[in-house]
């Protein structure tokens, strides 16, 4: 990390430590928004000492999980929130908060970390793509990626988006409890779904090397691909589609001004807000039908900009753990690392941990998030947030270093991609291997392109004539 990192990490952390300080003692969403303000602006002047390096150094791992970590669990606190009042007393709303900031100083601290690198040795590779290879790359990403969906629908594309239309988790495609072969197929197919928008992104940041009808056609698929994310009704799978687009797109463009940064930041933000609002109103009924009469939505608080709620969980959870029930240890952390193994290949996997967040809430049969905070809370109260915390910020920090002297197209595909993981992990740890899995295939086959050239220059090289 630079100076203005280290700089940067001094001021976040004294932030995080006057925002507790001031923390009002009554009223919990009066204490949530005083926390969302504190913090906006620890991280905010932090980022402006980072800003000093330039405009590029900003699109970092790192600085993705801070921000995304704020999205998750404070944004919602700019709006009304009453219910909260209702449901969560101020002492609670003080321990959450607390275990929050702690999480964003893990973050802070733990990006810090990471050993330095030579810029010329932090890029990955030197190879290079020609601009039909990645086209057709992408177009059989693009093909991969909704492969099981379109077996699902007879390799109908009208039923495809008129399933894409219906209510969340209707579709023929929707994976299994226990998962198998077919699940198998599903689970890789989605994951190539979040490369579409990191080369999509690299592509348009240099149309001028591709033909009209070859940018077409990424447009569209990037297109789909934002409209069936946006059409499922799951937030996190939208945003990280626009993280990752967004940053590849950045990272690819030759010129780059601190107003064309701020363009692009407001649009992204607006698109994130946009779809924050409305795919809450209708994933319980699906789209077609909200179009047809948005009036009678099922969605849940329309006067007011709902996340999900993570923030009152965490406060909870330290009500109930280790009052109620007994923390979990490392199980999750063993969850996490298993993950990956298909149950294709291992039948008997464990479906999960033995204390989900929405059972220790007394809401079983919901899907109910606490971010990595709550999560680690869970296994152990604080030390673990402060431990998962440091782990995750330096993951983010040995990240940066792929976004080095970045000198070729495939090592801005795969720099990007981690942006996937490294937003994901924010909303669950136990996401954190699966979403790895992306950026390893671009990684090995980057490692495979560069053996086999070394082969065919040491094959030029036996061949050459002596003498």
């Amino acid at each position: 990390m630079n100076q203005f990192t280290v700089a940067a990490s001094i001021l976040m952390c004294a932030g995080l430590g006057v925002t507790y300080l001031v923390l009002p003692e009554e009223g919990s969403v009066y204490i949530y928004r005083t926390a969302a303000i504190g913090v906006a602006i620890a991280i905010g002047l932090g980022i402006l000492i980072e800003a000093q390096a330039g405009i590029r150094k900003l699109i970092r791992a790192d600085l993705l999980m801070l921000i995304a970590l704020y999205g998750l669990t404070l944004v919602e606190f700019f709006f009304p929130q009453e219910a909260v009042e209702q449901m969560i007393t101020a002492q609670s709303a003080t321990k959450g908060v607390g275990a929050l900031l702690l999480g964003f100083v893990g973050l802070t601290v733990g990006r810090n970390l990471a050993r330095r690198v030579r810029p010329t040795a932090a890029s990955s590779t030197s190879v290079q793509l020609r601009p039909t290879n990645v086209f057709l790359l992408y177009l059989l990403i693009l093909a991969l990626g909704y492969l099981y969906m379109l077996i699902a629908v007879g390799f109908d594309p009208v039923e495809l988006v008129t399933q894409m239309l219906g209510p969340r988790f209707s579709q023929p495609w929707t994976r299994g409890r226990l998962g198998g072969w077919a699940d198998l197929l599903h689970e890789f197919s989605e994951l190539l779904l979040y490369l579409i928008p990191a080369f999509a992104g690299s592509v348009l940041a240099d149309r001028s090397r591709y033909t009209a009808a070859q940018i077409s056609i990424v447009v569209l698929g990037l297109i789909f691909t934002f409209f069936y994310a946006f059409s499922s009704g799951t937030r996190n799978v939208l945003a990280i589609h626009v993280v990752v687009f967004f940053g590849s797109y950045v990272m690819f463009s030759r010129t780059l001004g601190w107003r064309y940064l701020a363009l692009l930041s407001c649009l992204a933000a607006t698109i994130l807000y946009l779809s924050a609002y409305y795919m809450l109103q209708f994933r319980q009924e699906g789209l077609a039908a909200y179009i047809q009469n948005p009036r009678t939505s099922t969605g849940f608080r329309p006067e007011t900009l709902f996340i999900d709620n993570n923030l009152p969980v965490i406060s909870l959870l330290t009500d109930i753990f280790p009052n109620t029930i007994q923390y979990r240890g490392l199980e999750l952390a063993y969850y996490a690392i298993l993950r990956p193994v298909p149950r294709a290949v291992w039948p008997s996997k464990p479906e999960g941990i033995s204390v989900e967040t929405a059972d220790a809430l007394g809401l079983k049969g919901l899907t109910v998030s606490s971010t990595f905070v709550g999560e680690a809370y869970m296994m152990g109260g604080y030390v673990p947030i402060l431990a998962v915390g440091l782990l995750l910020g330096w993951l983010g920090g040995w990240w940066n270093r792929f976004g080095q002297g970045l000198r070729s197209n495939l090592d801005v595909a795969l720099y990007s991609s981690g942006f996937f993981a490294a937003v994901g992990s924010m909303r669950s740890v136990i996401f954190l291997t699966t979403a790895m899995l992306p950026s390893f295939a671009i990684w090995l086959y980057i490692k495979t392109r560069k053996a086999r050239s070394r082969r065919d220059y040491t094959r030029a090289i036996e061949r050459r004539p002596r003498g």
